[in-house]
C-alpha cells in the first residue's frame, strides 16, 4: 500500500500539472429561453471557451472547425451556449430524434460535469443538431456508464449557414452537489464532426484516455449561492391491459383485461449527498424485449438488465469482473430479481434503494420483495455495497447480499465479497476481488477470486488475469455460467498509427485463455490471432483466426436437437467482419465465421446487422443470422431475425417496432411501442405484443397477444 501510494502520488502530481484548463460561469438574472438561438444579451457577457484540440485524426492539433462555449447560471440552474462553426454547414449530420441514443451517426456536442469534484464520477449531457438528448451517469472514471439515468433538462439546437448552435439548461435539482457556498466542478467538452470522423476535446484530448475518464477534465469556477435542488418526487403510474391467448388453461377465459396502479418511483433527497428511492407494484411493460439468440454452447445465455428501477444508478453495485455477457461470475445481477430462469415476470410487491456518496465513501443499499409465482414462493432480495476512494483514482470496496423466503423448502442464499481497483502511473490498472457464497449444506469449496493487471495506452494493451471459481460457488442473486474452474488469460495488443490518408490505426492482437478444473486438468483452451484496420473514413475490417479445445465430460444437446458426445474436441475457426463508418447512411456490420472440426463437425455463420437511417425520423435495423451446423449426431439450418423499425414523429412522439423470428423454435414475436413524452420525465406508452408459435407436426400453433396502455405522472418538490 505504501508503494502504491508513492506511485499514485507521483501520478497525481503529473496530472495536476497537466490539467490547467479552467472555465468560469457567470451569474445572470436575465431570463434565458432555450431555443437554440444565443440571442439573449447575457450571452455576450460570458467568457468564451475555445481551444478545442483533436484526439483523432491528428492528436494535439487544433480542431478544423472552431467551437465556442459560454456558461451562465442562475440560482436554479446552469446554462450552456455552444456555437459549432462549420465551413460546410450543408453536410452537418443529424439523424436521431430518440432520447439516449448514442448519436454514433451524428454530429454532436457533449458536456461532462463532475459536480462533486471527486475526479471519478460525473454526469454526461449530449445533444445533436436536432436537439435530441442523451444523459448518463459515470462511475469510476467510465468503468460503468449508465444511460438509463434520465432526468428533466432542456436542450434545443439550430442549424445555421455557418454551422449550428445549441442551448442547454441543466437544473441544479437533478444534480448531486456539495453544500459549499462556492462550488468548484470538474468539466469537459467534446465535439464530433461525423463526416470527418474528427473527435475534438477542450481538456481531455490525449489518446490512451477516454472522454469518460473524469480525472482528465478541466475545472469550472464561479458558481456561488446556488440551490442544491430536489427534495422529493412522486411518480405514480396507471396501467391497463387486454390479453388474449389461443390456448388458455383449463377453465380460463381466452381474453382477460387487467388494470393496475402503482408507484414507478418515490425519490427523496435525504441529504445533498444521499437519495432514497421506493417503488411499489412495479410494472416494466415498456422495457425492451430480449433478443432471440442461437446458443451453440453448453452454458446459459446472458441477457442484459433492461428494467428502469434496476438499471438507473446501477453503477454503484458494480462488483468484480463486470463485462456483461463475457463475465464469468457476478455476485449480484439484478435480473435475478423478478424474473424466472425462463424469463417469465415475477410480480414485485415493493422495493427501495439508498444511494449516495460523501467524503469519498460510496454507498448503495437495495431491498426488493417479490410475490409468489408458480412453484416459487415469496422472496426477499437485499444487497449492500460500500466503496471507499483511495489515492487519486483508486478504490476498495465490500458487497453483501441475501436471498431469503419464509419456507423451509426454499433455503436462504448469501454472498460476501471484497474488491480493489488501483490505477497507477496513468495507464497501469490492477483489479482484484474475493467472494464467498453460503447455502445450507454447502460449507466447502464456495470461494472465488481474481487478480488482473493491464497496461492500457493508445499503442499497447497488455493484460494478465488469474481467476478461480470453486465447485460449490452458488450466487443465486448473481450470474455464474461455469463452476470448478481456474482460468489464466494473457492478451497483448499492438495498435500502431501508420499515418497517411488511408489508414488511421492498425490493431494486432494475440490472446490465450487457458481453463482447467480445480484438479488442474485442462478443460478449455482458446488461442486467437486478430488483425483489425480502422480507416480514415471510419470503416473497419476485422479478421481473426482461432484454435480451440474443449473437453466435454457429460453429453449435452445444442438447441435440444443435435447431441454432443463426451470427449476431447479440437477445432479451428476463422472470422471476418466489415463495419462501415457510422457517418454513412447505411452502417452496421456484416460478418462470416467458419469453424472446422466444431465438436467433430462443421459450423458456418453469416450475420448481417445493418443500420439504415434514411432521415431524422426513420431508421431500420433488419438484423439476420444464418447458421448451418453439421455434427456427427445431426445437423440443422438456423434462420434468426431480430429486426427493428424506429419512426419518430418528433423527439416527443417516438415509435419502435420489433419483429423476431426463430425457425428452430418456430416462434414469431412482434412488439410495437408508442412513447409519447408529454412532459419531461413523464410518458404515455401504448404497447402491442404478439407471440406466435407456428404449427409443426408435433406442436399445435399457439398465439399470445396483449395491448397495454401505461401513463406516468411525476410531482416534484
Amino acid at each position: 500500500m505504501v508503494l502504491l501510494a508513492l506511485i499514485d502520488g507521483a501520478t497525481a502530481v503529473a496530472q495536476t500539472a497537466a490539467q490547467t484548463a479552467s472555465a468560469q460561469a457567470v451569474r445572470t438574472d436575465t431570463r434565458i429561453t432555450v431555443d437554440g438561438a444565443l440571442d439573449e444579451p447575457a450571452w455576450n457577457g460570458a467568457p468564451v471557451i475555445t481551444g478545442f484540440l483533436q484526439r483523432d485524426p491528428d492528436e494535439g492539433q487544433a480542431a478544423t472547425e472552431q467551437t465556442e462555449v459560454r456558461i451562465l447560471y442562475t440560482s436554479a440552474g446552469v446554462f450552456f451556449g455552444i456555437t459549432c462553426h462549420d465551413a460546410d454547414a450543408s453536410r452537418i449530420t443529424a439523424t436521431e430524434l430518440r432520447r439516449d441514443n448514442t448519436f454514433e451517426n451524428d454530429d454532436l456536442v457533449s458536456i461532462i460535469l463532475d459536480t462533486l469534484h471527486d475526479h471519478r464520477s460525473a454526469y454526461v449531457f449530449r445533444t445533436n443538431p436536432a436537439g435530441t438528448q442523451y444523459d448518463a451517469l459515470i462511475t469510476d472514471e467510465g468503468k460503468v456508464v449508465d444511460p438509463n439515468w434520465d432526468e428533466s433538462w432542456t436542450s434545443a439546437a439550430l442549424v445555421t449557414p455557418t454551422g449550428w448552435t445549441a442551448e442547454i439548461e441543466i437544473p441544479f435539482k437533478i444534480l448531486r452537489l456539495t453544500d459549499r457556498e462556492e462550488q468548484v466542478w470538474g468539466i469537459d467538452f467534446e465535439r464530433v464532426i461525423r463526416r470527418k470522423t474528427e473527435f475534438t476535446y477542450w481538456s481531455n484530448y490525449r489518446r490512451g484516455f477516454t472522454f469518460n475518464q473524469v480525472s482528465r477534465a478541466g475545472q469550472l469556477t464561479g458558481l456561488r449561492g446556488i440551490r442544491t435542488g430536489l427534495t422529493a418526487r412522486i411518480k405514480p403510474f396507471v396501467r391497463t391491459a387486454v390479453k388474449n391467448t389461443s390456448a388458455p388453461a383449463p377453465g380460463a377465459q381466452p381474453t382477460v383485461s387487467q388494470s393496475a396502479i402503482g408507484l414507478e418511483d418515490v425519490k427523496y433527497r435525504v441529504t445533498s449527498d444521499f437519495t432514497v428511492d421506493f417503488t411499489a407494484n412495479t410494472d416494466f411493460a415498456e422495457a425492451d424485449v430480449d433478443a432471440q439468440v442461437l446458443n451453440l454452447t453448453r452454458f446459459p445465455v446472458f441477457f442484459p438488465e433492461r428494467r428502469e428501477f434496476f438499471v438507473e444508478g446501477a453503477g454503484i453495485y458494480d462488483y468484480g469482473p463486470g463485462g456483461g455477457a463475457a463475465a464469468e461470475i457476478k455476485l449480484f445481477f439484478s435480473r435475478s430479481i423478478g424474473l424466472s430462469p425462463e424469463r417469465e415476470t415475477i410480480p414485485i410487491i415493493a422495493g427501495s434503494k439508498l444511494t449516495g456518496k460523501a467524503n469519498g465513501w460510496s454507498v448503495g443499499v437495495l431491498d426488493v420483495q417479490t410475490d409468489s409465482h408458480r412453484n416459487t414462493p415469496q422472496r426477499n432480495f437485499s444487497v449492500v455495497r460500500v466503496k471507499k476512494d483511495l489515492f487519486s483514482r483508486s478504490n476498495v470496496g465490500f458487497i453483501a447480499n441475501n436471498r431469503s423466503s419464509f419456507t423451509a423448502r426454499d433455503p436462504y442464499n448469501r454472498g460476501f465479497g471484497v474488491d480493489g481497483n488501483f490505477v497507477l502511473l496513468e495507464h497501469w490498472n490492477i483489479q482484484t476481488f474475493a467472494l464467498s457464497t453460503y447455502s445450507p449444506g454447502k460449507s466447502r469449496d464456495h470461494w472465488a477470486g481474481r487478480l488482473r493487471t493491464n497496461w492500457d495506452t493508445d499503442r499497447w494493451w497488455l493484460d494478465l488475469e488469474q481467476l478461480l471459481i470453486q465447485r460449490d460457488v452458488n450466487p443465486e442473486m448473481g450470474w455464474l455460467p461455469r463452476r470448478d474452474m481456474q482460468k489464466t488469460k494473457l492478451q497483448m495488443d499492438y495498435k500502431p498509427r501508420p499515418g497517411g490518408d488511408l489508414v488511421r490505426q492498425l490493431f494486432f492482437r494475440g490472446n490465450l485463455d487457458y481453463i482447467t478444473n480445480q484438479a488442474g486438468a485442462l478443460e478449455t483452451r482458446n488461442q486467437d490471432l486478430t488483425f483489425e484496420t480502422l480507416f480514415q473514413s471510419g470503416d473497419r475490417v476485422f479478421a481473426r483466426y482461432s484454435q480451440l479445445f474443449d473437453l466435454i465430460r457429460r453429453p449435452f444437446q445444442i438447441q435440444g436437437r443435435v447431441p454432443v458426445a463426451p470427449g476431447a474436441y479440437n477445432w479451428n475457426s476463422a472470422q471476418w467482419r466489415f463495419t462501415p463508418s457510422p457517418s454513412r447512411s447505411l452502417s452496421g456490420d456484416i460478418s462470416v465465421r467458419r469453424q472446422w472440426g466444431f465438436y467433430g463437425g462443421d459450423n458456418l455463420e453469416i450475420t448481417w446487422t445493418p443500420l439504415w437511417k434514411t432521415n431524422t425520423k426513420l431508421s431500420l435495423t433488419p438484423a439476420y443470422q444464418f447458421t448451418y451446423l453439421t455434427l456427427p449426431g445431426g445437423r440443422f439450418t438456423s434462420h434468426l431475425v431480430n429486426s427493428q423499425i424506429n419512426y419518430a414523429f418528433s423527439n416527443r412522439w417516438l415509435t419502435s417496432t420489433t419483429v423476431q423470428y426463430n425457425n428452430l423454435t418456430r416462434v414469431v414475436v412482434g412488439n410495437v411501442r408508442l412513447d409519447y413524452i408529454y412532459r419531461s420525465g413523464d410518458d404515455l406508452f401504448v404497447i402491442y405484443n404478439d407471440s406466435n408459435t407456428l404449427v409443426t407436426s408435433m406442436i399445435p400453433g399457439l398465439r399470445d397477444r396483449s395491448l397495454i396502455v401505461k401513463l406516468t405522472r411525476s410531482i416534484d418538490w
